[in-house]
């Protein structure tokens, strides 16, 4: 099943330059590879967060109204009730996924205490889907600075001073005003004052240990999944005997859920 499912997928996905050199696993009919122990031929040669940011940009260029960075994030209270909300990501690279909150928040609580974290993007009208959990920690506050720097001027000012200064800085006369101040500076070489960054305002980075595909298959129950596992086990570089402990190779299997 695994053999005729993969072509299908990648074809579909327009993935086949990423996975052309994955060789999937020969198994006996009934046997799950989710079952079985991780082998040299369940090696994925493509990072996953690849593929992830294909898929974004997808949904980017075919319906940007779905807001394709907002996802719903999942977090433990003390108690261990999981708790959901929304959140934007920001980044997307081989070191894993990053957000940004406000450090004061329930979520940043919650994930200081346990940093395991889940994220799930839903793109209904592409029939996608994306499972992505791993732990998080916070990133360093030059890098917050760095990304309240890149944000336009009345996003820094809602963050620094609420959403009526905000309103203010877009709207009627004084949005005007500060428009035309913004061009004047620019012309004459005087810029605004920087909007401090808020002292409680900070990001994330979560570093994937699972990432899950999922696409629904027109005319068919079921939906097929792609998952890949960070595998401990096997360090990148064995196969070369040049061992890189610090990263390490992702498994995959596919199957098709008929939960989902």
């Amino acid at each position: 099943m695994t053999s005729v499912l993969l072509p299908k997928l990648c074809e579909s996905l327009h993935l086949g330059q990423l996975l052309c050199r994955v060789r999937p696993v020969k198994r006996s009919p009934g046997l799950r590879m989710a079952n079985t122990q991780p082998r040299e031929e369940h090696k994925s040669v493509e990072e996953p967060y690849l593929i992830f940011q294909q898929w974004l940009a997808a949904v980017q260029q075919q319906v940007p109204q779905l807001r394709p960075r907002l996802a719903c994030m999942a977090t433990v209270d003390k108690a261990g009730e999981p708790m959901t909300r929304l959140t934007k990501i920001e980044a997307v690279n081989a070191t894993g996924i990053t957000f940004y909150t406000n450090l004061g928040s329930r979520q940043a609580g919650e994930i200081s205490s346990n940093p395991h974290v889940s994220l799930h993007f839903n793109w209904a009208p592409l029939r996608r889907s994306v499972r992505i959990a791993g732990s998080a920690r916070q990133v360093s506050a030059e890098q917050a600075l760095q990304q309240f720097r890149n944000y336009p001027r009345h996003v820094q000012i809602y963050l620094a001073y609420g959403p009526q200064s905000a309103r203010a800085a877009t709207s009627g006369v004084s949005g005007i005003f500060h428009w035309l101040a913004d061009r004047m500076g620019s012309l004459f070489g005087h810029q605004q004052p920087p909007i401090p960054m808020p002292a409680n305002w900070g990001g994330f980075l979560l570093t994937p240990s699972l990432y899950e595909f999922g696409m629904d298959n027109a005319g068919a129950q079921g939906r097929t999944c792609m998952q890949f596992r960070r595998c401990l086990s096997m360090p990148r570089g064995t196969r070369g005997k040049n061992l890189k402990v610090e990263r390490h190779d992702w498994v995959y299997d596919i199957f098709v859920d008929h939960d989902g």
